[in-house]
């Protein structure tokens, strides 16, 4: 690893932080071998889940400096600049009509099934309070059950991440956005995205509105860099002011305003049934309340570039323990009347 720096090189200043090397830090700098920038050692590849023994590469040879004029294949894509230029994008999964009621009626089917997979966790997790005093608090949550502030719950169930992408990877537009947006030079092998979660997002009538937070960090205080991660939110109802969520355009941007949050505007999109909600992991946002009398399900994907990791969000050491749903709390009524009839006869 190269710890030194040459007299001159670059701006003094580190590419993560911003902050200005001194005498006393100098000798404890990073420079990228590739495109020369310097970085803290503590700030080099910080929190992208790769080594920082490799100084091959830093965050900003992997992601791209996002300016203008991009490049022809974002210029030519409406959705990948708004979301550049904005933090995120609603995205239509289909503009014919014949189609589009095919989606509806999917769509519709989620619905349901998301509602029978929330009830079956919950009753499950009932069931574990009353045999077991070692059972986890919703807050602390489960690996595949968890309490996201009160009366918001994150459901990860196989099934779900069958329908989420049935939904997601038929959709070109979606698809084309990601990768453009992913990859922006268009260069593959290690920028092609990835998975790293799937599930539903479950708001109850009354949930509380959220904290404004971001999903990630800023990998640059000092380059605006191209997006690393990004949330695919495929609603199950109408989604808008009275049960969406809610942004501040451009915050992802190194350049944002310096005022508080509290004299921003944010922003709600309407994102009806048949669209889906694309968003910067380093965005500000927060989930609003549910002000509606019915459940608000959300099926959610969320895609990244190849080399990063989350070991936030989605840590097994965070959440090490999975709930144990039985297999006869997911069944739907009629299949359950069905087995019934099946063992009497």
């Amino acid at each position: 690893m190269n710890n030194s720096l040459k007299k001159g090189s670059q701006s003094g200043r580190c590419c993560r932080c911003g902050a200005a090397f001194d005498h006393r830090n100098a000798r404890r700098a990073v420079k990228c071998t590739k495109c020369q920038r310097i970085f803290h050692t503590k700030c080099f590849l910080a929190e992208t889940g790769l080594s920082a023994a490799v100084d091959s590469h830093c965050v900003v040879c992997l992601c791209g400096i996002s300016q203008t004029p991009y490049p022809l294949t974002i210029q030519q894509n409406t959705l990948a600049r708004k979301f550049l230029r904005d933090g995120f994008v609603v995205v239509p999964l289909t503009r014919k009509p014949k189609s589009k009621q095919t989606t509806l009626e999917k769509l519709a089917t989620f619905r349901a099934n998301a509602e029978r997979y929330f009830g079956a966790f919950i009753r499950a997790y009932e069931n574990e309070l009353e045999i077991s005093s070692k059972a986890p608090s919703l807050q602390s949550g489960y690996s595949n059950f968890r309490e996201r502030g009160k009366g918001r719950y994150e459901v990860i169930f196989p099934s779900i991440r069958e329908e989420v992408l049935s939904i997601i990877e038929n959709c070109d537009e979606v698809t084309m956005t990601l990768d453009l947006l992913l990859a922006p030079t268009g260069k593959r092998g290690d920028m092609q995205r990835k998975l790293m979660s799937c599930g539903c997002f479950y708001s109850l009538p009354g949930s509380l509105r959220q904290d404004v937070h971001t999903d990630g960090p800023a990998l640059s205080t000092v380059e605006d860099l191209f997006p690393y991660a990004i949330n695919v939110f495929v609603p199950l109802v109408p989604l808008n002011k009275t049960n969406g969520t809610e942004f501040f355009p451009g915050s992802h941007r190194v350049n944002y305003s310096s005022k508080p949050v509290s004299q921003q505007r944010p922003v709600t999109p309407t994102v009806p049934l048949g669209k889906v909600l694309l968003f910067d992991y380093r965005v500000l946002h927060r989930g609003l309340g549910n002000r509606l009398g019915f459940h608000r399900p959300c099926y959610y994907a969320t895609y990244a570039r190849s080399w990063y990791e989350d070991k936030f969000n989605f840590s097994s050491t965070r959440y090490r323990t999975a709930l144990h749903v039985p297999s006869y709390l997911l069944e739907r009524r009629c299949d359950r009347e069905v087995s019934k009839r099946c063992k009497v006869e």
